[in-house]
């Protein structure tokens, strides 16, 4: 008794718009796993699908997602019969590159199925109808290109393994320098953050000793009910107000406390600088910010010394404020911040004092014209701006041995003042004397000066510029 032949597996893989039944598809696939003895797939054709030698692939070419451009094919005939199709059966232009001799055609010469190796692929979409024409013309093509098939595909597999082999290594380059950039930014922030901890841990231990006395001072403050010291503290505020240095002074239920300054007016050089009231407010934590009340209209600043935030500078009182007020001498702290006001010191003020003179009259021999000019340290600063007086000069100008200055600067014509080729790494090559844009005409470097021969011969790589530059010279002794 003879065994029965075992049929290879048929896997088939449906989508959305596929209309013939599973079922009818299987018996066809069968046919073709029986008769070649190999496993059978069936799904949608994509383009980047490789190869397997041990199984046979049947792929529809779909038009889901408008990937290949679609046409209208009414009929196919074989053998003298037209089957029709419907509208949905479109054929799929996806241009598979075989040989004629691995095309299925109808009668008319349609092609019906490309036969690649071991994968059959059907450009026309049978499967989006249920109907037999597609069945049939299914079945056609499959048992068509049974003698097709090819399963020789070393080539084709070394080919696709290269391929894949290529794609992995660039993959995996990408993956590598992108993960030595995380790394290295990592590395970077984490360096950042360790020496931030460091700083913060010097400064901490720094203040450490101030806080804890402050802290013992406050504690004890906590249990007296009234402090002799708040009691001292209210009366020197109401002399300080009573002085005329403060016109209103409150706290508020946060701790923070705002003083409102009588006018101020600053003495210096013999001139009085008028600057109006001021609101000093310091908060909970001991920081300081001052409002102009009537602000200069002269001035980006409220103050010489404060700045557009409302932040002092408070150059050799930085020190002793903290300390006046981590002890809660509040009146003593806003006397030397009132002192401050009515002060002016020129060693780098936020702006000068000239600019809070109402009067414009003054004239501040500190004061640098060039400070915040846009064309500070430009050609025209260096050579024409009346306010410079030789305080500026070549040396200081941001155009120095630029393109500019060989080129279109007025002040360097015929490289008077710099010449191209000072520190140049390219002074005598083959650069210099056929490209460099500075020695065109061979005016700054000649490689004939130097040359040991006689004679201009072809040979010489700079013969044909020479004989250009001579035609120049001669035209222009022409005219």
């Amino acid at each position: 008794m003879n065994e029965s032949k075992t049929i290879p597996s048929v896997t088939i893989h449906t989508w959305p718009n596929m209309a013939i039944p599973e079922m009818e598809i299987q018996n066809i696939l069968t046919f073709l796993a029986y008769k070649t003895n190999k496993p059978v797939t069936f799904r949608w054709y994509t383009e980047d699908e490789g190869y397997c030698e041990n199984s046979i692939s049947v792929r529809i070419a779909t038009s889901e997602g408008g990937l290949w451009k679609a046409s209208k094919t009414d009929t196919v005939r074989l053998g003298g019969k037209t089957y029709v199709l419907f509208e949905e059966q479109v054929t799929l232009d996806i241009g598979i590159d075989v040989p004629e001799e691995k095309r299925i055609l109808d009668d008319d010469f349609l092609t019906l199925a490309y036969v690649d190796h071991n994968r059959i692929i059907v450009p026309i979409e049978l499967t989006a109808a249920d109907n037999q024409e597609g069945t049939a013309l299914l079945a056609y093509v499959i048992e068509r290109a049974i003698d097709l098939l090819d399963f020789s595909m070393t080539e084709k597999l070394l080919e696709q393994r290269e391929k894949l082999s290529q794609q992995f290594c660039e993959a995996f380059a990408r993956g590598v320098q992108r993960r030595i950039n995380e790394r290295e930014e990592e590395l970077r922030d984490s360096q950042h953050k360790a020496d931030q901890a460091y700083y913060t841990i010097l400064d901490f231990e720094q203040r450490k000793p101030v806080i804890q006395k402050e802290l013992k001072y406050l504690k004890k403050l906590e249990q007296i009910r009234r402090p002799r010291l708040f009691r001292k503290q209210a009366h020197a505020l109401i002399e300080l107000q009573a002085s005329g240095q403060y016109s209103h002074i409150e706290t508020s239920d946060d701790g923070s406390i705002t003083a409102t300054t009588t006018p101020i007016t600053i003495k210096y050089d013999g001139w009085q600088f008028p600057l109006g009231r001021y609101d000093i407010n310091i908060d909970p934590k001991g920081e300081i910010t001052i409002e102009a009340l009537e602000p200069p209209t002269d001035a980006d600043n409220p103050h010489p010394h404060v700045g557009t935030d409302g932040r002092p500078c408070l150059g050799n009182i930085a020190a002793d404020i903290p300390k006046m007020l981590g002890s809660m001498r509040i009146a003593e702290a806003l006397q030397v911040l009132y002192e401050f006001l009515c002060g002016y010191n020129p060693d780098g003020p936020y702006e000068r004092i000239s600019h809070f003179d109402p009067t414009g009259q003054y004239y501040d021999e500190d004061e640098n014209p060039c400070e915040n000019c846009g064309e500070s340290c430009s050609p025209y600063c260096v050579f024409e701006c009346s306010e410079n007086e030789g305080q500026y000069s070549c040396d200081d100008c941001y155009e120095q041995r630029s393109d500019y200055c060989f080129q279109d600067c007025s002040y360097n014509e015929n490289f008077s003042r710099f010449k191209p080729c000072e520190d140049c790494s390219d002074e005598g090559s083959r650069h210099c004397y056929l490209d460099c844009q500075y020695n065109e005409k061979w005016l700054l470097r000649c490689p004939c000066d130097s040359c040991e021969f006689e004679e201009c011969c072809d040979e010489c790589p700079y013969f044909k510029k020479l004989q250009n530059l001579k035609e120049v010279a001669k035209n222009a002794n022409a005219r």
